[in-house]
Order: structure tokens, then sequence, then C-alpha cells
């Protein structure tokens, strides 16, 4: 059986989200489906611990919700984003439906429509479908890194979280750094 749809957004991160938000202002019929099990998968899992805004916080405004805090020219922590990408799908009743990867989409010219096929084996119809997956999803390690000596760690910044994560194989001082590949 297909669901039909007006939109189909894929990627509920904040381009997806925010056009959620409008095309709900708008009343029209659509639905976002994010791959991640919650609001804000690439600040809570795919940022440094200590990680900070690099934009003071005034300048976060995602539509409808503008920063409204006691700090406007402090920078928001990774930990407040998630929140604030949290409350803004709750807020706003996004129709946001979690742990669904599209796998693919597939132009049906009879119709002049969509079919997005899912993890889940579900077929929706829609009449529009926005990619708002972002670009840098997946870590790129550069291929001359596998010429590297074993003993030199390697770490790409997407699985960098805190200081630890560069600690030395062998203790301090040993010189070498323990060596961690990517499965990119």
């Amino acid at each position: 059986m297909t669901d039909y749809v007006d939109t189909v957004i894929v990627g509920g991160g904040q381009a997806g989200l925010a056009l959620s938000y409008y095309l709900s202002q708008q009343g029209r019929e659509h639905v976002v489906l994010e791959q991640s099990q919650s609001a804000g998968n690439a600040w809570r899992n795919h940022r440094w611990d200590s990680f900070v805004l690099n934009t003071p916080n005034w300048q976060t405004r995602m539509p409808g919700a503008e920063y409204r805090g006691n700090d406007p020219d402090g920078f928001m922590p990774r930990q407040e984003v998630v929140h604030y990408m949290e409350q803004y799908v709750e807020q706003f009743h996004l129709p946001v439906h979690y742990c669904i990867r599209v796998t693919e989409v597939e132009q049906n010219s009879r119709c002049q429509s969509y079919l997005v096929r899912t993890n889940r084996g579900t077929v929706t119809c829609a009449r529009d479908v926005v990619i708002a997956t972002g670009l840098y999803q997946e870590p790129k390690m550069p291929v001359l890194s596998a010429d590297l000596p074993q003993g030199i760690k390697q770490l790409h910044s997407d699985a960098y979280r805190n200081p630890g994560a560069t600690a030395a194989r062998g203790g301090a001082g040993s010189g070498k750094r323990a060596v961690r590949r990517s499965n990119c």
C-alpha cells in the first residue's frame, strides 16, 4: 500500500526543519523523514564535547524561534543547540518521523509525482521531494593516509570528542600515536 503526501522532506536537520516550519505555516501537507532517532543528530553525535557555535546567540534564527535567552552575545554550546532543535520540533508540532532512511526516490512520470522508498519497506507517493540531508554527512579520509606508518594515530574530526581521543599509545611521552582508521 502506498501513502500519498504533497511533500516529502528527506532529512530532519536545520534545513529540513526550517522548510517543515514554512510548509506548516502554509497548511501544506508534508512529512519529514529523518534517519536518526532524534532531532539534532549532527549536533548530538558529530561534534566534539566542548563544541560551541562560532556565531553569537543572537544570530541563532530558526524560523519562528529566534534566540530569546539572556546571553545574546554568548556562544551556544553543543548541548543547548541539541535542546533548541528538539524544542523546535515540539513547539511547532513538525511532522518528523525518526529512524526512517530513504533508500530510493523514483520519478513517476505518469502521475507527475515521486515514489519514495524507505528502509522499512514503505513507499510514499509525493508531488514534491526535497533532499535536505546536508553536504558533509560522510567523513572523508585522504587517500594518502593509508601510506602513513602504523604508529601514527589518525583520527577524523567526526570521531573526535575530547582530548582523551588523542592520547598517545604506550603512555605519555612515548612519541608514538595510536592509529585509528576511519571506516569511510
